[in-house]
C-alpha cells in the first residue's frame, strides 16, 4: 500500500486549520501532504510511524512533520477489540508552506520559527516535559478562530523552539514524496516488524518481504535508516518491553519473552544499551513516580 495524498483544504479567509479529534482508535492511513502538521496525543497509545521511524507514543506525544512527510498513528491492538471502550483523542494543526515563505520569513523575530521549521523537515518529536507545559495551549487553539488563533500558533511554535530535547524521526537520507514502489517497499518492511517483533525474525525472512537479496536489503535498510535492521528490531522490541514494564504483575523474564528475547542476558543488555538502565531500574523507577 503506498502512501496516500491527502488533500488538506483551508478556506481561503484562514492561514491555518486547527482539529480535535476524539474516535475509538486513529484511523488515519498512511499518508502525506504539503502542508506542516503538529499533533498533540490528548489521549491513546500505540506506535508512531514518521518516513522510516517507528516508535511507541502516549498521551503528551508531541510530533512536528515538514511537507510530503509520510506518517501515521496506530493505535495498540486492545483498541481494536470488539468490545472495547477505550477513546483516542488528538489535536492537529495544520499549515501551508506559504505560511512560512510569506510571512515568518519577512519577520526577523520569528528566525527560531524557520529554524525550527526546517529542522521539522523530517519530522521531531518534542520532549515530555516540553510537551506537557504546552498542553493547555495546544488544546485551546481548537476553541480559538481568527487572529487570536495565529497568535497562539507562533507562540507555541515559539517555545518548541526551544527545545533543545526534541528528537529528529525520519533519517536525513530518507525521500521525501516518494515513489509508490518505494514507499510500497519499506511499508512492507514496517507492517511485517510490527506484526511479527515478538517472533524470531530472520534477514532472510524479511530480504523476502522486499523480493532483495539479503545481502541487498541489509545494505538498502542502512543506507535509509543509518542502522541495521537488527538495531532497529531491537529498538522497536525495547519500546514494547518499555510499556509492558510499567506493568507490576509482569516479572522481567516475562517481559523480555513477550518482547521476542529468548536469552535473558541478552534481553538485559539490549535494554539498558537503549535506555542506560536494566529492566528492573527502569520498572522500580516507573512504579516509585
Amino acid at each position: 500500500m503506498k502512501a496516500l495524498f491527502e488533500k488538506i483544504t483551508i478556506h481561503d479567509q484562514r492561514s491555518l486549520l486547527v482539529r480535535r479529534f476524539k474516535m475509538p482508535q486513529f484511523d488515519v492511513p498512511w499518508h502525506y501532504h504539503p502542508e506542516y502538521e503538529l499533533t498533540y496525543i490528548a489521549k491513546g497509545c500505540g506506535r508512531r510511524f514518521v518516513g522510516d521511524h517507528v516508535e511507541s507514543f502516549v498521551a503528551g506525544d508531541l510530533v512536528l512533520i515538514g511537507p510530503d512527510m509520510p506518517h501515521f498513528w496506530r493505535s495498540d491492538d486492545e483498541y481494536y477489540q470488539s468490545e472495547s471502550t477505550l477513546m483516542a483523542e488528538w489535536i492537529v494543526l495544520q499549515f501551508p508552506l506559504a505560511f512560512t515563505q510569506q510571512v515568518l520569513q519577512n519577520l526577523p523575530e520569528a528566525c527560531a520559527i524557520t529554524s525550527l521549521l526546517t529542522r521539522a523537515r523530517y519530522g521531531l518529536r518534542f520532549s515530555m516535559e516540553v510537551s506537557s507545559q504546552m498542553s493547555d495551549d495546544i488544546k485551546q487553539l481548537a476553541t480559538q478562530n481568527g487572529l487570536e488563533q495565529v497568535l497562539s500558533t507562533l507562540h507555541i511554535l515559539n517555545q518548541l523552539a526551544t527545545d533543545r530535547d526534541a528528537c529528529l524521526l525520519a533519517s536525513d537520507g530518507y525521500q521525501l514524496a516518494p515513489g509508490a514502489a518505494e514507499t510500497e517497499r519499506m511499508k512492507r518492511v514496517l507492517e511485517f516488524t510490527l506484526a511479527h517483533f515478538r517472533d524470531e525474525i530472520r534477514i532472510e525472512q524479511i530480504a523476502s518481504v522486499t523480493g532483495m537479496a539479503p545481502a541487498a536489503f541489509c545494505r538498502y535498510f542502512k543506507k535509509r535508516t543509518r542502522k541495521t535492521y537488527v538495531e532497529y528490531l531491537n529498538e522497536l522490541r525495547i519500546g514494547h518491553a518499555r510499556k509492558l514494564l510499567t506493568n507490576a504483575d509482569l516479572s522481567i523474564g516475562q517481559v523480555g519473552l513477550e518482547c521476542g528475547f529468548n536469552n535473558i542476558s541478552h534481553f538485559h543488555r539490549q535494554f539498558k544499551l537503549n535506555t542506560g538502565m536494566t529492566p528492573l531500574r527502569y520498572q522500580t523507577t516507573v512504579h516509585t513516580k
